[in-house]
């Protein structure tokens, strides 16, 4: 079966089986099922030798963990006399990856190898190598390593995604929870997911093949045993909704990794939405259609070249856009440098602007680091964001970015989003006043925390270690 062309829907192979053991008669039906099966253990078969295990190791300075604070307590105490035991390195969660280029040229994802010290692959055979990042593409979470193998290595057959449509079968195969060349089958639940506040210039596969922690990087299979994307995210309050990387986009963003090492991105400098039907007619356009420009960042591209805020853009390059998601692509698709001509209505009238796209800056950073500091607690906390203690009616507090689960808050019943503003009825007045709270706390004391949770105070206790 090709990629591209619908397989036999899952209920049909259920029935087929079904009626294959029904005894009714209806045995001529057990080759198409055996057949259907085989073509299955056949495309994993093809796939097994190509999907590596990665294990990635972290160093810390004897004496701590990165980013311990001084004095630290509990948790971290824990962390850093084993790390100090163990020669000052921790390893981190697993990985996978797929074997792209038999002289050792492997794809992940970026979150897999990220902020790692040493990288180990593990190929099928469970010979061991020491990896080297080629590069890494944090936006896209795509990243490109190399080993030497003694050996020429099977290679991953890579299919076209674009050809993908929703309802055909799909496989994926990684090393979920170190359980290596795991296999699990679902379909293709959707494509072109722009909706999850990814990168703009990714266009994810939904599937319910099961992906958990240590599929990152791992193939998404069809039928054919040929890579269709590789396996990325995972919504965790959900079950059978996990996300991949189209292999297209994949090998636009090798190609580039392994000529410089790097993605450049052009950069316009707009803040942009889509052009309603009722903002059209609003602005003298009824009918046209584009994106409407609703600030310009000092010093960008986009204001040297005149572009003003309420200007809408329809044509970028010479092709009309069609939406939000679709310009931030075309933009970040310029290299940076390059002249763009620019299509423009303002004031009801067209005009075209030139623009010099300038370089886009990396990632803006996460609310949280992915391996977060946790206190004596167990919590990751931070300052409440500007206007944050207004809108939610309190005068102070921190905000909770991350628990970690058995840890004393998060097991006395902290969350994630919580504001803590009290502890043993002291305010809490920011980050060092709750640091400086915590410090002073005796070792085995229960307290009482208040708690601010979606606009309503509740009072949590537990007890300090």
């Amino acid at each position: 079966m090709r990629a591209g062309h619908a397989a036999w829907p899952v209920a049909g192979l259920l029935l087929l089986a079904s009626c294959a053991g029904d005894g009714g008669g209806s045995s001529s039906n057990a080759p198409d099922v055996a057949r259907v099966q085989q073509g299955f253990v056949t495309a994993v078969e093809r796939a097994v030798p190509t999907v590596v295990n990665i294990r990635t190791v972290t160093r810390f300075p004897r004496g701590g963990a990165a980013g311990a604070p001084e004095g630290g307590t509990g948790l971290q105490d824990y962390l850093a006399q084993r790390m100090e035991e163990n020669g000052g390195f921790r390893e981190n969660s697993l990985g996978s990856g797929v074997v792209v280029g038999e002289d050792g040229l492997i794809v992940t994802n970026e979150h897999v190898i990220r902020d790692a010290d040493e990288i180990v692959i593990r190929l099928s055979d469970r010979t061991e190598y020491r990896a080297k990042i080629v590069g890494a593409d944090p936006r896209t979470d795509i990243a490109l390593l190399r080993i030497k193998p003694s050996r020429k290595l099977p290679v991953a057959v890579l299919g076209d995604s674009t050809r993908i449509r929703v309802g055909e079968w799909a496989i994926a195969v990684g090393n979920p929870f170190g359980l290596e060349s795991t296999v699990t089958m679902g379909v293709i639940s959707a494509t072109g997911r722009t909706d999850l506040g990814a990168d703009p210039g990714g266009d994810l596969i939904q599937t319910d093949a099961s992906i958990n922690p240590g599929n990152s990087g791992g193939p998404l299979l069809n039928t054919r045993g040929e890579v269709v994307g590789i396996n990325t995210a995972m919504v965790s309050g959900g079950q059978g909704i996990g996300f991949a990387i189209p292999i297209n986009t994949v090998l636009e963003i090798e190609r580039e990794l392994a000529r410089t090492g790097t993605i450049r991105r052009g950069w316009l400098g707009v803040g942009i939405q889509l052009l309603s039907p009722e903002l059209a007619e609003s602005f003298g356009v009824k009918g046209e259609k584009g994106v409407l420009v609703n600030r310009v960042f000092p010093g960008s591209p986009a204001g040297s070249a005149g572009l003003r805020g309420g200007d809408i853009v329809i044509s970028f390059g010479g092709t009309r856009v069609g939406g939000v998601k679709e310009f931030q692509k075309a933009v970040a698709g310029i290299s940076p440098g390059t002249d763009v001509v620019l299509e423009i209505l303002r004031g009801g009238k067209r005009m075209t602007v030139t623009v010099k796209l300038a370089e886009r800056e990396g990632p803006a950073p996460t609310l949280a680091p992915r391996n977060p500091p946790w206190d004596a607690w167990g919590l990751y906390v931070k300052a409440l964001p500007k206007g944050a203690a207004r809108a939610a009616g309190v005068g102070g507090g921190v905000e909770v970015r991350t628990v970690e689960p058995s840890g004393p808050a998060g097991a006395g019943g902290i969350r994630e989003g919580d504001i803590l503003l009290r502890i043993n009825r002291e305010r809490v007045n920011g980050p060092d006043s709750y640091r400086r709270l915590l410090a002073k706390l005796p070792r085995g004391q229960m307290v009482a925390v208040l708690v601010n949770r979606e606009g309503g105070q509740v009072y949590l206790a537990f007890r300090h270690r």
